[in-house]
């Protein structure tokens, strides 16, 4: 099977039906570190929570064609803490400045990558940083929509969108197959 493309011609990937074992397992994890208790009990009532959710809501497959690159990962953790101390200071001086109040604005960022995986990556990572949020991600315009502190900033909007970019850039060449990486750089550059 070939990734889908999710463009809007195309059809959304078909819902998984069936059992999924490793999304069942993970499911229970998480039920079992939320209960705080490690006991039998709590991981045969994880795995049916697990498995009620898998046969109630089933999710659509998530492709996968690229790789993981270990130091491009680093590179994009290094990347999102450094986002995120310069963003604090940024946030702090905004606030505490004097003068009228802040003005924020919602500002549309079209993706460079066509993927569900990496969109979402990309849309936790911003989120981490203080002074923008993801309100809404369009899988059919393969867009998201920011909420921006402090819009009125010299060029807030277009720091804001790329900075966005330079996370999902971070994401691509950490994950993405090398075709991935050249669509994405060639969307950018038009």
């Amino acid at each position: 099977m070939t990734p889908d493309k999710n463009t809007e011609t195309d059809p959304l990937p078909p819902r998984r039906f069936g059992l999924q074992p490793r999304t069942i397992l993970v499911l229970a994890v998480i039920w079992v570190i939320l209960w705080g208790e490690y006991t039998l009990f709590f991981l045969i009532s994880g795995v049916l929570v697990g498995l009620i959710i898998t046969l109630v809501f089933p999710m659509p497959p998530v492709w996968f064609a690229g790789r993981f690159r270990p130091l491009r990962a680093l590179q994009a953790l290094a990347g999102l803490l450094v986002d995120i101390v310069r963003s604090s200071i940024s946030v702090v001086a905004t606030v505490l400045r004097p003068g009228p109040p802040v003005r924020s604005g919602i500002i549309r960022v079209n993706l460079l990558s066509d993927s569900d995986l990496y969109e979402a990556l990309t849309c936790e990572l911003v989120n981490l940083v203080p002074g923008t949020l993801v309100v809404e991600a369009r899988r059919s315009t393969r867009s998201v929509y920011l909420h921006v502190l402090d819009i009125e900033a010299d060029n807030a909007v277009d720091d804001a969108r790329d900075n966005f970019r330079k996370a999902e850039l971070r994401v691509l060449r950490a994950l993405a197959s090398k075709d991935e990486i050249q669509q994405a750089l060639s969307k950018e550059g038009a």
